[in-house]
């Protein structure tokens, strides 16, 4: 019994040292928890270097916990046999399996292997995806089925959450924030609540922090709906209130996030966001209409803007652009940029903007020239109380 423990962790070890490790899981759990189910092992790199995460996996959440190799290792020894009665070894070489009888008899299966491509490549796959798609969370919202697999209409939506959160993890890495036991995060209009969870997850289980999340959401069903599913998931800092984005009294946050918020509801994010003097401030927005009902098209251009549709791609250049440079003008180091493929949403633009300085006053005269070259007389954010007084 012990000689087929012994082997298959000799196996384990080898797979590590040879460096075509894929992953290990455990099943068949016979503990008195009733909410457990496997422990998903997988190889990630950090900055202490090379890892072994464990993934425990419950009926309603995951607990990430990473442990050295030889830690990884003893800690699968121990489990096996007695509170996991199978384990599955899969390397690019063969794949490794031991099951124990009812009478707990182990026996060990080897088989050619079911992951061919070389491990690194393998890793590296593991390591560029922000959000595993067997995540609780995206099965309480309907993304992934039961299984632990995305729903083919809901692909793209995965895509985009992944995508977030990547860029996400870029900004917080450039930023003062890591420096934070705490970080405080608020969702200005989270819909579905999709990327709160995300943004939980990542904070909670990636970079390893405490975090506190609110969503603010206008529709009490959806409030209500993602409380359930964050107490179905065990996250305890994420919460959901009913209201919109100007009655929310809540100034206290290091990172606020405003997706598809519909053409002024995006202005009245960043108006929070100031006011909470965020250090991370995160935009994709849609349906710029403000401004374009206040652009006076100037002679000289107007025989290009004639054209509705290049008429509405103007002003939603102007609107974000403008946005940006009122960011600018309160510290902030902006960009505007594609956030993912159209082939996956046409609402694609983000602006992200990270505190790094104080007032910028020489923008105020850039921001004054756009707005008198197109006839604007306000875009929303520069009439706005509690915001700077020379742009009003």
């Amino acid at each position: 019994m012990e000689n087929v423990k012994e082997e298959f962790r000799n196996y384990f070890r080898k797979s590590l040292t040879d460096n075509n490790f894929v992953k290990l899981t455990f099943g068949k759990y016979r503990g008195g928890d009733k909410e457990f189910e496997k422990i998903l092992v997988s190889r990630i790199e950090t900055k202490e270097g090379n890892k072994l995460s464990f993934k425990f996996r419950y009926s309603t959440k995951d607990i990430v916990k990473n442990y050295g190799f030889e830690e990884g290792i003893r800690l699968s020894d121990e489990i096996l046999g007695k509170d996991f009665l199978s384990a599955v070894l899969f390397t690019t070489e063969k794949d490794y399996s031991v099951d124990y009888s009812k009478k707990r008899i182990p026996q060990l299966h080897i088989r050619k292997p079911v992951f061919t491509t070389a491990a690194a490549e393998v890793h590296n796959k593991i390591k560029n995806r922000f959000v595993s798609e067997d995540s609780v969370y995206l099965k309480l919202l309907g993304i992934s089925d039961a299984e632990g697999k995305i729903k083919s209409d809901k692909y793209s939506k995965f895509r985009q959450v992944d995508k977030f959160i990547e860029i996400l993890d870029s900004l917080y890495k450039a930023s003062e924030l890591q420096k934070k036991d705490e970080i405080r995060i608020t969702d200005l209009g989270s819909g579905k609540s999709y990327l709160t969870f995300a943004i939980y997850d990542y904070f909670k289980n990636t970079a390893d922090k405490k975090v506190c999340i609110t969503g603010i959401e206008k529709k009490t069903e959806l409030v209500n709906l993602s409380n359930e599913a964050a107490v179905k998931c065990g996250y305890e800092g994420l919460k959901f209130i009913t209201g919109d984005i100007t009655g929310y009294a809540g100034t206290d946050c290091d990172i606020a996030v405003a997706l598809h918020a519909c053409d002024t509801a995006t202005d009245d994010a960043v108006i929070k966001a100031l006011e909470a003097n965020a250090g991370i401030i995160i935009l994709a927005p849609c349906c710029q209409k403000y401004v374009r009902k206040k652009i006076v098209i100037p002679d000289k251009l107007a025989g290009i803007f004639k054209y509705g549709i290049h008429e509405e791609r103007l002003a939603s250049m102007l609107t974000d652009g403008l946005r940006a440079m009122t960011l600018e003008y309160y510290g902030y180091e902006t960009k505007v940029f594609e956030f993912i493929s159209t082939e996956h949403t046409a609402k694609n633009t983000m602006i992200t903007a990270v505190k790094s300085c104080d007032k910028n006053p020489e923008k105020l005269a850039e921001i004054n020239g756009i707005k008198e070259e197109f006839g604007i007389e306000d875009y929303y954010l520069d009439r706005q109380p509690g915001l700077s007084t020379e742009q009003t």
